[in-house]
């Protein structure tokens, strides 16, 4: 009887062992951008069909979300993308009022309620990219049955009478997070993410109330009814976790460091060298100028000078040019910015951690 305690413990920790822990996300370096973040999960209903995040037959109408509320709240998202150490340097916008306008504007890419001025700001503050959280799109709640977990159920509970703690549900939220990244010049969209929240396996506790429960003495945990209210709150609770966490992952991902290099203006990283720390810039049009911006690169003298090695340095490699120089040694302590602009008025800039590697 005792290893049958210690096979259930271990399978409760293992059902208990979800994806939502941001240590793994936090161990990989950040992305090297200052960015701001803005907008909103602001609610998306969805028509003619219950949602996850409002249910009208269950929920008191004060309860429900509408278009001027956020299903997801603001803080929450500025504390995965910190916790996850997703970018080196993480600002939330902390006007409510100017984050709901600013959705419209971005996509329209109008100047109405001073966005011109906004962005401007944005860049003599240091920041690279704008993060804008477009909407949460609600979804339904989908059933997809009895998972395979039913044996450990049936076992558990014919065994030891606790089969009610064993996932052996699964059911699926198609509510969707829309995140976008954009250039602080004109607003302009650089890429977009739609995360998703995937499977959710529940367990007899999570998706039934106490008549669920006390049906559960008598047949096994997997043949008990749903009860709907038990199994909304559920998945909407762990829905938003999802979302959020994917939003980190999918955001730190290798895939989307190359694609939003790819769509920069120009790529800008660091490398070891025996001399040093370089700066290396690739573009596909002709740079016309270089910044250092930092408490450690206050000397003109010195910026100059890395100025004239790094545009001497340009080098046509088949369709893109390449440019590098030496970082001078900064100093004082820090993050700094890179920034170059290219001939034709294109802008990118990386904001890198104190030592650069």
């Amino acid at each position: 009887m005792k290893s049958w305690h210690c096979c259930f413990a271990l399978l409760v920790l293992a059902s208990c062992a979800g994806t939502d822990d941001l240590r793994g996300i936090a161990a990989k370096p950040p992305l090297d951008r200052s960015v701001l973040v803005t907008g909103g999960a602001f609610f998306s209903p969805l028509a003619g069909s219950e949602g996850t995040f409002a249910l009208p037959d269950l929920d008191s109408p004060e309860r429900l979300p509408d278009a001027n509320r956020e299903a997801i709240p603001f803080s929450a998202i500025l504390d995965v993308l910190n916790r996850g150490r997703v970018f080196q340097h993480v600002v939330g916008d902390t006007d409510a009022t100017r984050r709901r306008q600013l959705r419209q504007q971005l996509r329209l890419r109008s100047n109405e309620g001073g966005l011109s001025g906004f962005l401007q700001q944005a860049r003599e503050d240091g920041f690279d990219l704008l993060v804008l959280v477009e909407e949460l799109r609600d979804g339904p709640i989908e059933s997809q049955g009895t998972n395979n977990r039913w044996p450990v159920t049936f076992a558990t509970w014919f065994l030891l009478g606790v089969g009610a703690l064993i996932p052996d549900r699964t059911f699926e939220s198609r509510a969707t997070l829309r995140v976008s990244l954009r250039e602080l010049q004109s607003g302009r969209e650089i890429a977009n993410l739609e995360v998703e929240s995937g499977p959710i396996e529940l367990a007899l506790t999570e998706r039934t109330g106490f008549l669920g429960l006390a049906a559960s003495i008598i047949v096994p945990p997997f043949w008990v009814y749903d009860d709907r209210e038990a199994v909304a709150e559920s998945v909407r609770a762990t829905t938003e976790r999802r979302l959020l966490l994917s939003l980190a992952s999918k955001l730190k991902s290798e895939v989307f460091r190359r694609r939003i290099d790819n769509l920069a203006a120009a790529d800008i990283q660091l490398q070891s060298s025996p001399e040093g720390v370089r700066v290396v810039v690739q573009s596909s049009e002709s740079l016309s100028v270089v910044r250092l911006k930092g408490p450690g690169y206050t000397d003109e003298v010195v910026s100059d000078r890395f100025a004239s090695e790094f545009m001497n340095s340009r080098d046509l490699q088949g369709t893109r040019f390449r440019y590098e120089a030496l970082l001078p040694k900064p100093t004082a302590g820090g993050s700094f910015q890179i920034m170059v602009g290219t001939l034709r008025g294109g802008v990118a800039s990386a904001t890198f951690a104190e030592g650069g590697l």
